[in-house]
């Protein structure tokens, strides 16, 4: 599976330098529905609270990006593995383009699809010119077209080509959230979403702690926390951010609304009525309900 921001092609070379070990933890979501939340908070959980000397990208690499330095990334999955490292990886591909392995844990985020799309378009729309050039020159080599990745400035323009473009080549939202929502019942499967997250962290980092193999009672809650609050991460982002921030103009954009985000003061109504009745008809009632709300329908548990 390929597009403008994502290849599945890397995995292979995963897999032939030993693939899955026991206690490696997939991170996977359709973009800026708390992956790098999700990550961060993960590495708190390992680490304790305590504060790595390398960067969130250093040690939870996004594996499959289209662009990314798939050499560098697998050689420090390789050496983690030699060390005997819990390895974190990130990914944005729906499950039937990621390896799925009884011994890997995967931790599948979902947040309210509007605000996706809108802070989707925050992200691209901070991508540096070297950065879209790199795009736009991996895609023409292997699809052999002359499409363009193009950032509309207008967000309400980019979630009308979002919605209605199936990811506008990018990611396909409900592609990814109904493959992954077809394994929630897998023992190695655990859906997290961002308004639990929100409204109730310490619970939350508990519950993925114990799906991880990590005794809560050990973990220094109020220290993790506060590692992982909107505002102490973005104090760091060039430590916490995909590639660094490497990728962005401004990497403290990465974090630009978060909490705060409300897609009823971003979209006009229609948009929203249109989103709602394509995640219906694309997902079903159960699930177009869980990616809203974070709820789960009692027929879905």
């Amino acid at each position: 599976m390929r597009d403008f921001l994502s290849s599945s092609l890397v995995w292979k070379d995963f897999l032939d330098q030993g693939g899955f070990v026991p206690g490696d933890i997939v991170v996977v979501d359709p973009f800026k529905a708390g992956t790098t939340w999700t990550q961060r908070i993960i590495q708190q959980i390992l680490d304790n609270g305590q504060e790595p000397a390398a960067g969130l990208s250093e040690t939870s690499p996004w594996l499959d990006s289209s662009w990314g330095e798939h050499a560098a990334m697998l050689r420090s999955l390789r050496e983690q593995r030699e060390h005997a490292q819990k390895r974190v990886i990130k990914s944005h591909l729906p499950a039937d383009a990621v390896p799925i392995d009884a011994r890997a844990r995967y931790v599948f985020v979902g947040r309210n699809g509007k605000d996706i799309g809108i802070s989707f378009h925050n992200y691209l729309a901070h991508f540096s010119a070297d950065t879209m050039t790199a795009i736009n020159r991996v895609h023409a080599a292997w699809s052999g077209g002359p499409s363009r990745l193009v950032i509309p400035e207008s967000k309400q323009e980019f979630f009308d080509l979002w919605l209605d473009g199936d990811g506008y080549g990018c990611c396909d939202l409900f592609d990814v959230v109904r493959s992954w929502w077809m394994l929630r019942h897998h023992p190695n499967v655990l859906l997290v979403h961002y308004q639990p997250l929100l409204h109730d962290l310490p619970a939350q980092v508990t519950r993925i702690a114990r799906f991880i193999g990590a005794d809560p009672a050990q973990l220094q809650m109020d220290v993790i926390v506060e590692h992982c609050s909107f505002g102490y991460m973005r104090t760091r982002a060039e430590r916490l951010v995909p590639f660094g921030g490497a990728h962005m103009t401004e990497p403290k954009a990465f974090f630009q609304k978060g909490p705060t985000r409300d897609f009823r003061t971003e979209l006009r109504p229609e948009q929203i009525e249109r989103f709602d009745r394509k995640a219906l008809e694309r997902l079903g009632r159960d699930c177009a309900h869980w990616l809203e709300t974070g709820e789960l329908e009692r027929s879905s548990r």
